[in-house]
């Protein structure tokens, strides 16, 4: 069956982690027909948690994506992990669903990774409405968890479901736009409409009157009927919710127990009623002529999407997860691929539900869908059709933060294990492969040790490598502090043509980031201009291998401003090894520093742990740079600080903080170090080089 754009519903369900989303996914498909039972997380059956990794672990590592119809519409559920870890797949539910579905347990409330996933959402103004779950546990408290929204996030949140609480136990809950009661009952239930419990009427007042004054806000015509009447019909309040959702004016809030089954039939209506559909929504893109264009949702205009996910599956080989954005998809079609501008053929389409593929005829503008063995997709890949031309923006994610150099125990298993890293990097983009010829490792990088070695426990597991890691090298460079000046004469005679080439020159610091500046300043032509690539040529190279500790210079301006040539024996080589002996002469007088990268860097941490984490900056050569406070006792601190202090970071953090802070980073600029810290990198490289050799 094939839906209208205006008919699909796109969710992205997101939280801190453990706060039920599997759970609350699963019942989502129990109560639409796709299952015949929820299964819990603990039996490792779940439709979202199904790869061998999150079975054994008990956690979600990766985004799923699982479709249902509820009240003849499509509803496209993406069910994402809670650890910062696996923030990229976070990314790509947020790049292609139109809101989110933040799941908050209903005893701990907001929590780390709420915050962060909601300041997420405000960058992409992305609408979004909240599941208060788990109210059927001990100490819950609806009231206290929703007044911690309100005040953590300083936006309009609107009740729709309220619980029905006697004596702290939980009963079930109040659809207050149905005006109906969904008792508390077994899990493999589904909820049933009843009357309201009189003992809960001046509750639903209470919570009734603020939906209506929220939902007579979204429009106009409302709130004057609002005011004449002084309330509003079911069908009303859901116009008025409808557009202050799509507005992202609004925070609808729903709540009840995943567990048990109780207020999932009231979340089903909300979505298939009140959330927004893809229709008319704008994408950024690029023409052909790298223009910028905004392409609205249509299944009316030419075909045209991208790729937001990419996954291997041992059976059904590659599987691009996409989103149509223009026209319509057909099986067996022919479309560009914007990336290569090749033609790419699509043999079959596919809705999932979670790892289970469900092939399917066509997929309409709006949807998400899956295509298999497709080569030339990657994740980020737009297509359209053959005589058009759309490249969307990309997925916007965050840097690693947590590296390791990696190798092979057996040298006859290094190209078996690349592939392997390499694959993994294709599947994951926040999973980063590099070789660094400064130091001569190979260096992987993840957003945390668990995500490191998840994918490295996947690969030992599959291929039977051993691996050993160690805290990667850090890529130290040199520059000099002031100027200075020297000349070199190369000569050799060794029969035949000599090699002769002498070079004056003069060098000085320059602008950091400026790399090196090349100036021929010679008056009345003491070395010909032919000469000069040979001499430009040398400098970079003596810049290569550095001076101090053999790291690279950067920043340096040389002028050669005279020199002398031989008519037989001058040669290319021979001016760039005179350049090179020059530079080096020079480099005595000019004052070599080490020069470190420093990280700029955002930890969010509870506030009983902000002392600890203050003074360990502190003692790592950071310089805060201010800290704010997020409501609730969550702070962010931010500051700079040396590479070389953070290669263990996410390892120490978690265990400042008992597991509960995060931090991103990113790299910033190189800084001068010197003393003591300069010392012994300098010690450090020299025994390295001497090992090597």
């Amino acid at each position: 069956m094939s839906f209208s754009t205006a008919d699909i519903r796109n969710i992205a369900l997101v939280g801190h982690g453990s706060t039920g989303k599997t759970t609350l996914l699963e019942q989502l498909l129990f109560n639409s027909g796709v299952i015949d039972r929820a299964e819990p997380v603990e039996s490792g059956k779940t439709v979202s948690d199904y790869t061998e990794e999150e079975v054994a672990r008990g956690i979600s590592i990766h985004t799923t994506l699982s479709s249902c119809t509820w009240n003849d519409h499509q509803v496209n559920l993406l069910d994402t992990p809670g650890s910062s870890d696996f923030i990229g797949e976070v990314v790509a539910a947020f790049r292609c669903a139109e809101s989110a579905l933040m799941v908050v347990d209903g005893r701990d409330g907001v929590q780390i990774e709420t915050i962060k996933l909601w300041r997420r959402l405000d960058q992409r103004n992305k609408p979004r409405f909240c599941f208060i779950n788990r109210l059927d546990r001990d100490r819950a408290d609806f009231e206290h968890v929703f007044n911690d929204l309100k005040e953590k996030f300083k936006m309009t949140f609107v009740p729709v479901t309220i619980p029905m609480m006697d004596g702290g136990e939980y009963k079930g809950i109040i659809n207050l736009i149905e005006n109906k009661a969904y008792m508390m009952h077994d899990g493999a239930e589904k909820d049933q409409p009843v009357d309201i419990p009189e003992q809960y009427n001046e509750m639903v007042e209470e919570y009734r009157l603020t939906l209506i004054e929220s939902a007579a806000e979204g429009e106009d015509s409302l709130m004057e009927k609002y005011f004449e009447e002084g309330t509003l019909s079911p069908d009303e309040i859901r116009k008025g919710l409808i557009e202050g959702l799509r507005e992202n004016k609004i925070v609808p809030t729903l709540c009840g127990s995943a567990l048990n089954n109780n207020g999932v039939v009231s979340l089903l209506n909300f979505i298939s009623n009140i959330t927004p559909s893809p229709s008319g929504i704008p994408e950024l893109a690029q023409d052909k002529d790298k223009n910028e264009i905004k392409v609205d949702i249509s299944d009316q205009g030419p075909l045209a999407g991208m790729v937001f996910r990419t996954s291997i599956d041992q059976f059904s080989g590659k599987l691009s997860f996409i989103k149509v954005i223009g026209g319509i998809l057909a099986a067996d079609s022919e479309i560009l691929n914007c990336d290569t501008g090749k033609k790419e053929r699509i043999s079959k389409l596919y809705k999932t539900v979670g790892k289970k593929l469900v092939e399917t005829k066509e997929l309409r503008a709006g949807d998400l869908g899956v295509v298999t063995k497709v080569e030339g997709f990657q994740t980020n890949t737009s297509f359209c059709t053959p005589d058009t031309f759309y490249k969307f923006d990309r997925l916007h994610l965050p840097q690693p933060v947590f590296s390791l150099a990696i190798s092979a125990a057996s040298k006859k298993e290094e190209d078996k294990l690349n592939a392997s890293l390499h694959r993994a990097a294709e599947e994951d983009l926040t999973f980063q492969v590099t070789y660094d010829k400064e130091t001569h490792e190979t260096v992987i990088s993840g957003m945390g040790e668990l995500h490191i070695n998840m994918i490295l426990d996947k690969i030992k597991e599959k291929q039977k490598i051993e691996i050993e890691t160690k805290v990667p090298r850090v890529a130290y460079r040199e520059t000099i502090t002031k100027k200075a000046g020297a000349e070199y004469t190369h000569k050799k005679q060794s029969g035949g043509h000599g090699q002769y080439g002498r070079v004056v020159m003069d060098i000085g610091p320059i602008e950091r980031g400026k790399y090196m500046e090349f100036y021929n300043d010679i008056k009345g032509g003491s070395i010909s201009k032919g000469y000069m690539p040979g001499i430009e040529k040398g400098i970079l190279e003596g810049m290569e291998e550095g001076y101090l500790a053999g790291y690279p210079l950067v920043d340096i301006e040389a002028h050669i401003i005279d020199g002398k040539e031989h008519p037989v024996d001058s040669s290319e080589m021979a001016f760039k090894l005179a350049a090179k002996g020059a530079l080096k002469s020079s480099l005595e007088k000019a004052g070599v520093v080490l020069l470190e990268p420093v990280m700029k860097l955002r930890v969010f941490v509870d506030e009983q742990y902000l002392g600890d984490i203050l003074s360990d900056l502190s003692s790592r050569r950071g310089r805060v740079l201010g800290q704010e406070s997020l409501g609730g006792g969550i702070n962010e601190v931010d500051a700079e600080v040396p590479q070389a202090e953070m290669l263990r970071y996410a390892i120490d953090l978690k265990s400042m903080t008992s597991g509960t802070g995060s931090f991103e980073m990113e790299f910033d600029h190189y800084s001068p170090i010197s003393g003591r810290v300069a010392d012994l990198v300098i010690q450090e490289a020299q025994s390295l080089k001497a090992a090597e050799e």
